[in-house]
């Protein structure tokens, strides 16, 4: 991790960057055609991290981001499942087999966590968990993939480095225990889990390790290791250190994050595949197993709630596509009378010696009023409240 910071009694520092228009989106491939709420974390408590993926955020290095689902061009549904109640698919089992035919395990299967390396007969696979940290070599390996997998020529170390590897996740090194110092060196935070064959550095997993699950941000590997299917290998890993976290550091850890799924997007729907899978429902703020959810999704392309009490047509307008007529996680009106007076007691900073509520951005200008409306709806009043906030 970048900063090697602990939590201790530091609070989480958001600058807040307002409604973002992506140019371009990496999934359809659409000009102009997502956008969404922007924060830069300089400081972020794993906790705090933990309620704002649990509202349908997600992070790349410190830029957090929230879609807009009332202006963009895909729908995005945050996934989690179940890791302790996983079990392994046919097409998992055959990838196992394939690979101690290759030697590169041994009997059992993608095992234990604290495990950090199968030795067999001819071929020699180590597994190290490692904080978020940048080195040449990792980088090299980036580069490769970059270029090969996503015909990217232009992956600079700097890049890389404010990607992947530099975190605003303050490591909490609360949890006891010498199997918990094992497993996690320095306690909840970004970690680096790193796959070396015969010795070579083969791929990375980046993870964010949280109060209640493990959520994978990034996978890349070296092209020439593609035919041992490491994305797959590496979501078993990565379950299998959830099942290893919730014996030996928490109980509270369960889940395994997998960032969105993306209906339309062909390449990005193999995340149902890790069963028991839910999906968040942006509305209710509540998970729902994936199955409930396909129908009202096939209705509904662009965007839906779950929530059965709730008509998906009260909330989406028909055009040349169905399209959310208010995100609900961004738009102001989402909170009630109370929710709204609270949110003008908020506290920004504008440099750094001088503070501002909300009260008073919005007396200056509609737009700040409606960023002081946003920050409370998408944040949450309770880590708006309690977070410093600047702009």
């Amino acid at each position: 991790m970048g900063r090697g910071r602990h939590a201790g009694a530091e609070q989480t520092q958001l600058q807040i960057l307002g409604m973002q228009r992506r140019s371009r989106c990496g999934y359809c491939h659409t000009p102009n055609g997502s956008s969404c709420f922007g924060a830069r974390a300089r400081l972020l408590r794993c906790s705090d991290y933990q309620a704002l993926i649990d509202r349908g955020w997600r992070r790349s290095g410190s830029l957090l981001y929230l879609t807009d689902h009332s202006s963009s061009c895909c729908a995005y549904y945050s996934i989690r499942t179940h890791a302790l109640s996983h079990t392994l698919q046919q097409s998992e089992k055959k990838l196992l087999r394939k690979w101690r035919r290759w030697e590169l395990l041994g009997d059992s299967a993608p095992g234990s966590a604290l495990d950090s390396s199968v030795v067999t007969a001819g071929r020699r696979l180590v597994v190290r968990l490692e904080p978020a940290a940048y080195s040449e070599e990792k980088y090299l390996v980036f580069e490769r993939y970059q270029r090969a997998v996503h015909n990217d020529m232009d992956a600079s170390r700097s890049g890389f480095q404010s990607f992947l590897c530099s975190s605003p996740l303050m490591f909490d090194d609360t949890t006891d225990g010498a199997a918990s110092g094992r497993l996690l060196s320095r306690g909840l935070g970004s970690y680096h889990q790193c796959y070396y064959v015969d010795g070579r550095l083969a791929a990375v997993g980046v993870i964010d390790v949280l109060p209640t699950c493990v959520s994978s941000v990034y996978l890349f590997y070296d092209p020439e290791f593609s035919d041992l299917s490491l994305g797959t290998y590496s979501s078993l890993r990565e379950i299998a250190l959830v099942r290893e976290l919730n014996r030996y550091v928490s109980p509270d850890i369960k889940y395994y994050y997998m960032g969105y799924f993306i209906p339309s997007c062909p390449k990005m729907t193999y995340k149902a595949r890790w069963r028991p899978a839910e999906l968040l429902d942006l509305v209710t703020f509540e998970w729902i197993p994936i199955d409930q959810c396909l129908e009202r999704i096939r209705q509904h392309p662009a965007f839906c709630t779950f929530d059965p009490r709730i008509s998906s047509r009260n909330i989406v307008r028909n055009s040349r596509r169905d399209v959310l007529s208010w995100a609900p996680v961004i738009s102001s009106c989402t909170l009630n009378g109370g929710e709204r007076r609270a949110a003008m007691q908020l506290v920004f900073w504008i440099g750094p010696r001088n503070s501002v509520l909300g009260s008073n951005l919005a007396c200056i200008s509609k737009d700040l009023e409606q960023v002081v409306w946003q920050t409370a709806a998408s944040l949450g009043l309770p880590l708006a409240s309690r977070a410093i906030l600047s702009i």
